[in-house]
């Protein structure tokens, strides 16, 4: 569009719609309305009471007179800012229509200017002054209405991907790709889409990824132009009224061990995203808004995003993008541990608890934010804090005392639930883990902490640490796990890499080293390992061919990635008799595949026979103790899980064990998951071994063998069918012959010799 004619259409329209922006405002800015209302309230609630029994005239005419003072104080104060608003808003009204006539006949006062340029010098003082004037606002008219026209020509709304394509900021999205930008956006011409997605493929970037890593750079784009816009209106209300919080009283103990979050955030949630929680939001809004029973807890697994849920409402509030209930609302982080720390204990903490907690209350507008509160709730003489449970019910009847509570769900069940009398006055939010589908607009966000400078994580670098922080980091929850991940791989290329990318190669190097084991591309060296597993096996196994060959196909599949990635790496059953090399084998893979023959759980299944194995397994809710499965999986995720004689188990641990196969996870007594993932599951067995034995005599095939077995410890019920299909290999070990002993023999000399 023309300048000029844009200049008198849609310019022109634009300017009066920012001056209405700004009168509305400015009463606003100044909270004009509010403060009449509230023109005679007292001055932060600083009101003098008469105590103790009787009418005391004097006390009482002090107290009147003393009260009084303190609203004629107030009423001045505001007063004055009323004034200074309306005159504030009047020369906006009057500013804005002289701006707006300069506007229309800006080309009249050009000439205008242009023909008193001779006889500038020969002027007045205050003639000088008025054409000084005039040029400068016509000057600024110039300037702004000129910036205004860039921005509608650049309207990413309304550009296709090709005229995006050509905006200096793409080049991120062409190294987000892991290519060069240089000479990117002529690579398409006259073929665009064909192309495109060729191009795409080549760097093994789908067409969905793309676009998100376009709406990204995009969005991050429009974010930072729009900061520099003083006059949109989510930025001229990101400022909070003047006194808004004149009419609620001074905390000011309170404020000495607390961090204001509705103010200013100084943590590292400040810039934090809240993703797949806005139902948690809305409800944290809701239950706040209400005139009583407006407290909170917030239960949820470390790293789902209780804090960022908490800090998200603070922003909100800083920003008056909350329900008008909030909008005076004060959201302090009180640091109960160092408070109760700096008093002396017992009757002393709690007076001055009480001190706090009545700042708190009679201020009007707090809400106390106090993280892991399962640890003040505690009765237990063993714990070394403080239990405010009584003072805490002291003040809940309280409307205007309100708490978020912030704690696991494990807390809330051990310490939080028993409390019937404090939980009544709280409404529990519980907060899940978010999906891994939803973790890249979370790794975005933080992307503008990390990236500074040139340095730019590539798209397939996040999806490889969203990839491997969910197969690997089984502690800790989405998004935090990603988020760290994240983190560790910047710290480790910072240090050992002058690339300007973060590809997906670093991030298998980090996750590789952190848990010792090969992920990503096959090294030559690891490529040699695979092709020689048997043979490095037979280093340590003697005889048995079959058997090794069968676990080396197995673990060289799942290393190139042909095995589901929702079950254990491997599992096996080993079949056969009592010392023929089946523990031997297990030991010798757990050297191979995780670096050390120790990194190797061994559970003798003989016993857990009786009816109460599971809870031994697994835990139990009645004794409040974790089961010795779960403590060890816990202690060495990355390992193979050894299971002895497994037909001795009882049949419901068989039933347990038929899960961790299948799916690859378990539940434990607490509700907890467990992920078995990581694990090399071996189970093994004597079942059969007479079979074997007969068979191996009489030069029986070994598939023949095989199916024998089989069909004999269904046929006697040992396993069932199902239990065997979920083994990626159900393996017979022979009986050694007279050459095997000897190899053995000779093994054992050679390693005592050693």
């Amino acid at each position: 569009m023309n300048f000029i004619v844009w200049y008198y259409t849609a310019g022109l329209a634009k300017f009066i719609s920012i001056w209405k922006d700004l009168l509305t405002f400015f009463p606003w800015y100044f909270a004009i309305s509010w403060h009449f209302r509230t023109l005679f309230s007292a001055w932060k609630r600083d009101i003098s009471r008469v105590e103790g029994p009787g009418f005391h005239p004097a006390l009482w005419l002090q107290n009147t007179i003393v009260n009084g003072a303190t609203r004629f104080i107030g009423a001045i104060i505001r007063s004055a800012l009323i004034l200074g608003g309306i005159l504030v808003e009047i020369a906006t009204l009057f500013l804005g229509i002289f701006l707006i006539f300069e506007w229309l006949v800006w080309p009249f006062f050009l000439l205008l200017l242009a023909g008193m340029a001779p006889f500038f010098f020969s002027m007045s003082l205050s003639e000088k002054i008025f054409f000084g004037i005039l040029a400068f606002s016509l000057l600024w008219i110039f300037q702004f209405s000129l910036k205004l026209f860039r921005e509608e020509k650049r309207n990413y709304s309304q550009m296709n991907l090709e005229e995006l394509m050509k905006q200096s900021w793409f080049g991120r999205v062409w190294k987000r790709i892991g290519e060069d930008p240089t000479g990117q956006t002529t690579l398409f011409d006259g073929y665009f889409p064909e192309a495109l997605n060729k191009f795409l493929g080549s760097c093994q970037i789908t067409l969905q990824d793309f676009q998100e890593i376009v709406s990204f750079e995009l969005a991050n784009q429009i974010e930072e132009e729009n900061k520099k816009r003083w006059w949109l209106k989510e930025n001229l209300y990101s400022h909070p009224p003047i006194g808004k919080n004149w009419v609620y009283a001074y905390t000011v103990t309170l404020d000495k061990y607390s961090t204001d979050l509705s103010e200013s955030d100084p943590t590292e949630y400040e810039k934090a995203r809240l993703v797949s929680h806005e139902r948690e939001l809305s409800l944290l809004e809701l239950i706040l808004s209400r005139p009583n029973q407006n407290s909170v807890f917030i239960v949820g697994e470390t790293g789902v995003g209780k804090h960022t849920l908490v800090h998200t409402l603070a922003k909100k509030i800083r920003e008056n993008l909350v329900d008008p209930a909030l909008y005076n609302k004060r959201v302090l982080e009180i640091h109960l541990g160092e408070f109760l720390s700096a008093t002396s204990g017992g009757k002393n903490a709690d007076y001055l608890l009480r001190k706090v907690f009545f700042e708190a209350a009679y201020a009007g507008n707090i809400i106390l934010v106090i993280d892991d509160i399962d640890q003040y709730l505690k009765a237990s003489p063993q714990s070394s804090q403080e239990d405010i449970s009584e003072v805490l019910l002291e003040f809940l009847n309280f409307p205007t005392f309100q708490v978020i509570g912030i704690t696991t769900p494990e807390n809330f069940h051990n310490e939080i639930e028993k409390k019937e009398r404090l939980i009544k006055f709280f409404e529990k939010i519980q907060m899940g883990e978010i999906k891994k589908e939803e973790v890249m607009p979370v790794l975005f966000n933080k992307l503008k902490e990390i990236e500074k400078g040139e340095v730019i994580f590539t798209y397939l670098a996040l999806k490889e640490i969203i990839k491997l922080s969910d197969r690997y980091i089984m502690d800790t929850p989405f998004p935090e796990k990603a988020l760290d991940l994240m983190e560790e791989v910047f710290l480790f290329w910072s240090r050992s890499s002058t690339s300007k990318m973060i590809t997906a190669q670093v991030v298998d190097r980090v996750v590789s080293q952190k848990i010792n084991i090969s992920i990503g591309e096959i090294s030559k060296d690891e490529k040699e390992k695979l092709v020689h597993l048997e043979e490095i096996m037979h280093q340590r196994v003697i005889g048995q061919d079959l058997a090794i060959r069968q676990i080396a196909e197995t673990m060289r599949r799942a290393r190139v990635g042909m095995a589901s990635e929702n079950k254990p790496i491997g599992s096996f059953l080993f079949l056969g008799p009592t010392g023929v090399g089946k523990t031997e084998s297990a030991k010798a893979l757990a050297e191979v595949y995780f670096g050390d023959e120790k990194r190797m759980i061994r559970l003798d299944m003989s016993e857990y026979q009786k009816a109460d194995s599971i809870d031994r397994l697994i835990g139990s809710t009645e004794s409040g103790k974790p089961g010795i499965l779960e403590n060890k999986v816990r202690e060495n995720p990355y390992s193979l899980l050894l299971l002895d004689e497994i037909e001795k188990a009882y049949p419901t641990v068989l039933d347990l064990f038929l899960q961790i196969l299948d799916e690859g996870w378990l539940t434990d007594a607490f509700g907890k998951k467990i992920d078995f993932r990581n694990q090399i599951i071996i189970a093994t067995s004597n079942a059969g071994s007479e079979i074997i034995k007969e068979a191996v005599e009489a030069k029986t095939k070994p598939e023949d063998i095989q199916k024998k077995v089989i069909d004999y410890v269904i046929k006697e019920g040992i396993f069932r069918t199902e239990f065997l299909n979920r083994f990626e290999g159900v393996i017979f070990f022979h009986p050694l012959d007279q050459n095997d002993l000897r190899a053995v023999t000779k093994l054992i000399l050679e390693k005592y010799a050693a």
